[in-house]
C-alpha cells in the first residue's frame, strides 16, 4: 500500500479542500455527508460529474443515502440545485415510507471491545463474519456488527442469515450489511422466516425486472420498494412494468428505477393498465412521457423529471471559497 505523504505542496493527483469548509462545515456535518462531499470534489476536480450512482458505488453506500447527503449540502448552501422541484423519482431515491426511528450509533471503546469478547452471541457472529470476509474484522467493521447486534437488536440467527444473504449477492462490506439490517429493522423483520419470506417474495418477477433493466444482481432495498409499488400498490401487470423498463433503457441508455417510475406514474394517471390501452392511447392522443419517439422522449423526460445539480456553479463556488 502506498503511504500517504503529508506535505504543503499541491501534487497533480490531489483533491484540494478549503480551510473554510473544514472550519465552517466539517465540524457540524456527520461523517457520511462529509464522505459524499469529498467524493463530489474528487470527481469534480478530475473533470467528472459527481452522479449519485457513481458516488454510491465508490463509497459502498446506497443511493438513497447519497441523495440525503446531496439534500443536506444543498440546505447548507454548498451544493446548488438547478431545479427546486421535489419529486420522489428525481434520483435513485426510493419512495418515502413510514419507519420507526433508528437508535443512535456509538463507537465502541477499548473497554467495550474487551467486554464483547465475553459475549458468546457476538463472538460467534464475529467469527462467522470473519469466515465470510476472509480477514480479521477492523474496528469500524466491529462497530457496525455491534450496532446490528446491540442497538438494532436483531437475533443471532437473523444476523447470520443477513451476512450470508449479503455475501451471496457480492456485497462483502459491513457498511452495506448495516444498511440492510436497518431496512429490516424499519420493516419490523425480526425473525429468520420473515427475512426468508421477503427474499423469496422477490420471486421470478423481481428478477425479470432486474434483468430487463440490465442488472444481474439481487435487488437493493430501494429497488424492491419501487417494484412492490408497481406490482402491488399500483397494480400494474409484469408486462407493463417491463415495457416501462425497456423504454427507460431506450431513452437514457442506463437502468433507472425513478425514470421507469415516472413513466408508470404517467400511465397510471391516464388510466392505462394494459398494452392494448397504451397502444390506443398513443394512437389517438399526444404521446405520454415514456412513450415518445426516442430523441424527443429523452430530451423531454430529462428536462422535466430529473433533479439536476449545477455542478459548474458548485465548482466555481468552491474555488471562490478556496481563495477566501
Amino acid at each position: 500500500m502506498k503511504p500517504i505523504e503529508l506535505s504543503s505542496k499541491v501534487e497533480p493527483d490531489t483533491t484540494i479542500i478549503s480551510n473554510h469548509f473544514i472550519d465552517t462545515y466539517m465540524t457540524k456535518a456527520n461523517g457520511e455527508y462529509i464522505k459524499v462531499f469529498l467524493m463530489i470534489l474528487r470527481l469534480l476536480q478530475s473533470g467528472k460529474k459527481p452522479l449519485p450512482e457513481v458516488i454510491a458505488d465508490r463509497l459502498d453506500m446506497t443511493e438513497r443515502d447519497v441523495m440525503r447527503a446531496f439534500s443536506y449540502w444543498e440546505r447548507e448552501g454548498v451544493l446548488i440545485s438547478s431545479a427546486k422541484q421535489e419529486t420522489a423519482a428525481s434520483k435513485e431515491e426510493a419512495p418515502v415510507s413510514t419507519s420507526k426511528p433508528l437508535p443512535a450509533k456509538s463507537t465502541l471503546t477499548p473497554a467495550d471491545m474487551r467486554k464483547k469478547q465475553n459475549d458468546k452471541g457476538f463472538s460467534h457472529l464475529k467469527y462467522i463474519t470473519e469466515m465470510y470476509l476472509g480477514h480479521p474484522m477492523t474496528n469500524p467493521e466491529i462497530n457496525s456488527l455491534s450496532y446490528i447486534y446491540d442497538d438494532l437488536k436483531l437475533p443471532v440467527d437473523l444476523i447470520e442469515y443477513l451476512i450470508e444473504y449479503c455475501v451471496s449477492n457480492h456485497k462483502n462490506s459491513l457498511r452495506y450489511m448495516e444498511k440492510v439490517a436497518i431496512d429490516w429493522h424499519q420493516k419490523n423483520i425480526l425473525t429468520l422466516q420473515q427475512a426468508k419470506s421477503q427474499a423469496h417474495s422477490y420471486g421470478k418477477d423481481y428478477y425479470t425486472i432486474m434483468k430487463t433493466m440490465g442488472l444481474n444482481h439481487a435487488p437493493a432495498p430501494a429497488q424492491i420498494e419501487f417494484m412492490e409499488k408497481w406490482l402491488h400498490k399500483d397494480d400494474f401487470s409484469l408486462n407493463m412494468v417491463l415495457e416501462a423498463c425497456r423504454r427507460t433503457i431506450t431513452a437514457i441508455g442506463k437502468p433507472s428505477f425513478p425514470y421507469a417510475n415516472k413513466i408508470l406514474e404517467t400511465w397510471k394517471k391516464a388510466g392505462i393498465k394494459s398494452q392494448t390501452e397504451l397502444a390506443s392511447y398513443e394512437k389517438n392522443t399526444t404521446p405520454v412521457k415514456g412513450a415518445l419517439p426516442e430523441q424527443k422522449k429523452q430530451a423531454k423526460l430529462h428536462n422535466f423529471q430529473e433533479r439536476s445539480y449545477d455542478f459548474d456553479a458548485l465548482e466555481q463556488r468552491y474555488i471562490q471559497k478556496i481563495n477566501q
